[in-house]
């Protein structure tokens, strides 16, 4: 069984905007039952270093399979994200329990656009 760990450092004021981005976004594409990908709103939010940064991100089903012996389903993320400075395209996954739909993995991935 997996545990709860706390996070060992402070996630930078980009990858923060995009996790609460998806935390908030997320849960109304789980309870669709369409496999194709669900695009969850393009909208500009306010990082934590007080600059804006502009979201557009789809998010797919993958697959129904266990997670630490939790039945669980698995969706990719992908998109994009700009602020002021930088183009970012952003990758992740998002695993949620089938039983309770709580978040059991919500990982993001970034990656300047050149």
């Amino acid at each position: 069984m997996a545990f709860w760990r706390p996070v060992t450092r402070e996630p930078d004021a980009l990858r923060a905007a995009l996790l609460e981005y998806l935390r908030n976004r997320s849960p109304r594409v789980f309870l669709d039952a369409s496999a194709s990908g669900r695009p969850l709103g393009r909208t500009t939010v306010v990082m934590s270093d007080g600059s804006n940064l502009a979201i557009d991100v789809v998010v797919t089903l993958e697959r129904a399979a266990a997670f630490s012996e939790r039945a669980a389903i698995y969706f990719a993320i992908s998109g994009h994200a700009a602020n002021h400075g930088a183009g970012y395209e952003v990758a992740g996954l998002i695993v949620i329990d089938r039983k309770t739909l709580a978040f059991l993995l919500l990982d993001v991935t970034v990656s300047a656009v050149a």
